[in-house]
């Protein structure tokens, strides 16, 4: 079975636990997760769920230029594997085992990619594995929070993702010229939805190295642009339901730090 952690192109969050203790029971069903966005931003505990493979890259919550890939194998998958018969050169899950238990690797690796990958880790290690993945929840969770009090639709409002936010652009109005208008006014770059979603809906990605004042000014931007283009709306009022959740998150970070949790 495969799923993804989050859907980028529409920023919805899958419930990989509850799928996992589906395909738990079932010998011969290995349930393979694309965490490509989840990775960093969303909580996935692959032992304790039954997440039998977990794909990770690069290129989004860890900082580092596309170019490498990380896979978590469970035993499960790993007993389908050696029993598969599917031909394959590249993606020899098995012989790669078997190179790396030699502390070597079957192709040439991207070295300088993994130097960066290993600057980025140090940096998650200095903040925490759960702070990242809180900050991307606040990111997440303000954005909504500040499109819904500017009149905008969420396309993921029953199940949104923290990896990135999809919003319904107003009616009547090219999400595009929303995107073109943020990076003409303000270098700032949103992404346009997807197939049958492009003019839609737009983007706002919460992962990697981004923050709290980086989303105030995108949402700043925002207001600005939804009013050059006629739609109306109050400005600051997003910028400020963004700073009531961010100081939200404050009180519970400085609770937990009284209790003694992380």
């Amino acid at each position: 079975m495969f799923v993804q952690a989050t859907e980028s192109s529409t920023g919805v969050s899958h419930d990989v636990a509850r799928l996992g203790r589906l395909v738990r029971g079932l010998p011969e069903t290995a349930l393979v997760v694309d965490a490509i966005t989840g990775l960093g931003t969303t909580d996935l505990q692959p032992d304790e769920w039954g997440l039998d493979i977990v794909i990770g890259g690069s290129q989004k919550a860890l900082m580092v230029p596309p170019g490498l890939a990380f896979l978590g194998v469970s035993e499960k998958a790993w007993k389908l594997i050696e029993r598969s018969k599917l031909p394959r050169f590249y993606f020899n899950l098995a012989r790669e085992r078997k190179a790396q238990s030699k502390s070597e690797v079957s192709f040439t690796p991207a070295t300088t990619l993994v130097v960066a990958l290993h600057t980025a880790l140090e940096y998650i290690r200095s903040m925490g594995r759960e702070k990242l993945i809180a900050n991307a929840a606040m990111l997440a969770e303000a954005t909504r929070a500040a499109a819904s009090a500017l009149g905008l639709g969420l396309f993921a409002e029953s199940s949104p993702a923290n990896a990135l936010t999809a919003v319904s652009a107003p009616a009547g109005m090219d999400s595009g010229a929303i995107i073109k208008e943020l990076r003409a006014r303000f270098g700032a770059i949103v992404a346009n939805g997807q197939g049958s979603m492009k003019g839609k809906i737009f983007r706002i990605a919460h992962l990697g190295y981004y923050d709290a004042p980086d989303m105030f000014a995108l949402i700043a931007s925002l207001e600005i642009v939804l009013t050059k283009l006629g739609h109306t709306c109050e400005l600051g009022a997003g910028v400020a339901r963004a700073q009531e959740v961010y100081l939200g998150f404050v009180e519970q970070e400085a609770q937990a730090a009284q209790a003694g949790r992380p």
